[in-house]
């Protein structure tokens, strides 16, 4: 008798709206896991290969159609190719309901080509705009939606134009959680985060939004 495994995603963080993530209002799906070891990496918490919170695709997907009107979601990371075989499918069934995908990679997208790996080329085939490369700290950028000069966006389908991810300024948002927690996302490097986080947090509890 055959097993249907129901595929998962090893979820490192979600975030149900940003605009700091790609064109338009997206969910955002931070996997845990990465080969890569870029120094100065945006996300050093999501690199090791480590159990954090493992979810259906079937879970993501409720979560995420929850959401009126959004464009579409962004995987992010850690390495979103080293969790192919699910993103791929979760792409595929936010796909038909009109959905767009963003993928970030540390790959490049003749390296994932070359590859031509099963789980990577199904994932390929979802994505709408692909950002890919290695973040280095020397070419650190203030381009839309990319963290230094050598990475690249590509357009791979036509679901997603020219004029939505060229002329964008970097965003940084401020995320309030339920528990009163605050997630900072996007690119801008702020000369002392610590300090600001304290000031909205400060902010936050003079206005009863935070304990």
């Amino acid at each position: 008798m055959k097993v249907m495994v129901m595929p998962r995603v090893n979820l490192h963080d979600f975030v149900p709206r940003s605009r700091a993530n790609g064109p338009g209002e997206r969910a955002v799906v931070w996997v845990q896991g990465c080969p890569r070891r870029c120094p100065g990496c945006f996300n050093p918490e999501t690199l090791p290969f480590v159990t954090k919170n493992w979810v259906t695709v079937d879970d993501l997907e409720s979560r995420i159609l929850a959401q009126n009107n959004i464009d579409g979601v962004t995987f992010s990371g850690g390495e979103p190719f080293a969790h192919a075989q699910a993103l791929a499918e979760l792409a595929k069934k936010l796909r038909k309901y009109g959905l767009t995908v963003v993928c970030y990679t540390g790959y490049t997208l003749k390296q994932l080509k070359a590859g031509n790996r099963e789980d990577w080329n199904a994932l390929l085939s979802e994505v709408d705009l692909l950002i890919d490369g290695p973040f280095i700290q020397e070419q650190r950028c203030h381009e839309p939606y990319r963290g230094s000069a050598n990475q690249i966006l590509h357009l791979l389908t036509d679901r997603i134009r020219l004029e939505e991810v060229h002329g964008q300024s970097q965003t940084a948002e401020f995320t309030l959680g339920a528990g009163g927690d605050i997630q900072q996302t996007g690119f801008p490097e702020l000369p002392d985060m610590d300090a600001v986080m304290g000031e909205i947090s400060g902010i936050l509890k003079q206005t009863g939004g935070s304990k």
